[in-house]
């Protein structure tokens, strides 16, 4: 078994350091967000908007990020895209002090969508650096190790936030729960700076195609985004961007048995994202649960999480990845269906042990079910397929749930969604 040399460990421990800080800006100012939009008096579409807006992003992007990121050093453009990134979480600070209620929404709006402009870069470029800095031997254990940490840093920061935000007066709580956000994002962004990029690595960025850069380009954990754009977009060459998407999104794969199996994931992917912008008013106007009670509850869904994935490993390579994303896919319907009747916290408390469990599944046997149908030799292409494929899912669904939260109301969209999601998993079941 290799041994990691003092580097390494080094830039493992730096790893560490930024998913936990990661975690807690997750805790924090991510797991409040739109629960405070809720408590300024958000609707639905507003709601859907903030959760839609990283799809959006990501669809017009990632590729020409991907074309800009050749050439140039990895650590760099990862560090300073990072910066940028979390401008925002600072922005969001001051905002009750600059705004009324009803306009301090769409400020948090407009922040989100310039936020997310360098994050797309960030979240590329990070995974990457994180190839090129972790090696193959140690990234298993890297990755449970950060996923470990993670699911800690969540589940305690947020119970945290939660007492504060209960004891302190609005809106000052929530302005000190995203400072709290605000530093987390930059110690997180100083652990990435600190990491030590090998200099036989320093070749990476013109040795590695653009299509390994691609196909290792999915968000690490839905990183949010950041202003600034300016600087980022300067030098991208737009015409070589476009000619590059052309030549990288190959629809072809569609009339091949991949194409099914992207269908029922674009079905899957949309599904997932109908009733997420109806969940915090569903928690804030209907079960009118307090800020602990919300923190509470994400603690129990990120501590389910990580039990949950502790046996999913095991599971798998006996059921296999094929039976262990279509099980837990057949209940992913129940999350918005115990969200349509709830008319008490313990009700949500419950859905969240049950969520966690289902979702530290669905997190394992996705990723592993979508390499047994790509192949080898064509990988890159697929992925970047697959990209588009789970950004136009996360834009679609969010925009169809804040419309049928508006249409129907909050309990008939739940059940609603409940039903669709059963309809995404048996396609998921037949073509997955």
């Amino acid at each position: 078994m290799q041994i990691p040399t003092p580097v390494q460990r080094a830039n493992f421990r730096q790893l560490y350091a930024d998913i936990f800080w990661f975690g807690v800006l997750s805790g924090s100012t991510l797991a409040f967000l739109t629960v405070y939009v809720a408590r300024l008096g958000g609707n639905s579409f507003q709601v859907g908007l903030i959760t839609a807006i990283p799809g959006f992003v990501n669809l017009f992007l990632s590729m020409p990020y991907g074309v800009w990121l050749q050439g140039r050093p990895l650590k760099t453009a990862t560090v300073s895209s990072l910066f940028w990134h979390r401008l925002g979480y600072l922005a969001l600070v001051f905002l009750p002090w600059l705004f009324q209620p009803r306009s301090e929404i769409w400020a948090i709006i407009i922040i989100t969508l310039l936020m997310y402009i360098p994050g797309t870069l960030q979240a590329i470029a990070f995974n990457a650096l994180f190839a090129e800095v972790v090696e193959p031997d140690f990234r298993a254990e890297v990755v449970g190790k950060r996923f470990a940490i993670q699911s800690f840093s969540i589940s305690a920061s947020s119970l945290l936030c939660g007492q504060l935000l209960d004891r302190i007066g609005f809106p000052l709580n929530y302005q000190l729960v995203f400072l709290i956000g605000a530093l987390a994002a930059l110690l997180s962004t100083l652990a990435v700076a600190r990491l030590v990029v090998l200099s036989g690595s320093q070749l990476a960025p013109r040795e590695i195609s653009f299509k390994r850069r691609l196909a290792l380009g999915k968000s690490r954990h839905a990183y949010p985004s950041q202003p600034a754009q300016t600087l980022l977009l300067r030098r991208l060459d737009l015409a070589s961007a476009f000619f590059a998407l052309q030549r990288e999104w190959r629809f072809d794969l569609l009339r091949t048995p991949f194409g099914p199996f992207m269908g029922a994931l674009l079905a899957f992917y949309t599904v997932q994202y109908i009733p997420i912008p109806l969940f915090p008013l569903v928690q804030v106007n209907l079960l009118q649960m307090s800020d602990s009670q919300i923190s509470l509850a994400n603690a129990i869904f990120y501590t389910s999480l990580l039990l949950g994935s502790l046996g999913m490993s095991r599971l798998a390579q006996r059921k296999g990845h094929r039976w262990l994303l279509v099980t837990n896919g057949a209940f992913i319907f129940v999350f918005p269906f115990l969200y349509g009747i709830a008319r008490s916290a313990a009700v949500v408390y419950l859905n969240n042990i049950l969520g966690g469990v289902i979702w530290a599944g669905l997190y394992n046997a996705t990723t592993n079910r979508l390499m047994e149908r790509v192949p080898q030799d064509d990988r890159p292409a697929h992925m970047a397929l697959h990209n588009l494929v789970m950004n136009l899912g996360m834009l679609g669904g969010s925009l169809l749930g804040s419309v049928l939260g508006e249409a129907l109301g909050l309990r008939p969209a739940m059940l609603l969604a409940a039903a669709l999601r059963l309809l995404g998993s048996y396609l998921l079941w037949k073509y997955g």
